[in-house]
């Protein structure tokens, strides 16, 4: 499942996004979380965010989290 697919399917499957986080690679921090609740949009390369400022490039998304469980997670290489 591709990194969009994946982030569609929280929003559409899951009502109660308040446990769902989106692990990016940082480059200062190396990794983030990002809170669903966060995320206005998502289209073929980026997600926006609520703040109206923050858009970040898709392939940089590494994992999907429920809590503390890992749903999905890009393959290496």
């Amino acid at each position: 499942m591709r990194i969009k697919e994946a982030i569609n399917m929280v929003f559409w499957k899951y009502k109660d996004l308040s446990q769902f986080k989106l692990v990016i690679y940082d480059r200062f921090t190396i990794t983030s979380e990002i809170p669903f609740e966060e995320i206005e949009r998502v289209d073929n390369n980026y997600i926006y965010l609520k703040d109206g400022e923050t858009v970040i490039p898709i392939h940089r998304v590494l994992e999907i989290k429920k809590g503390n469980y890992s749903i999905w997670k890009r393959k290496n290489g």
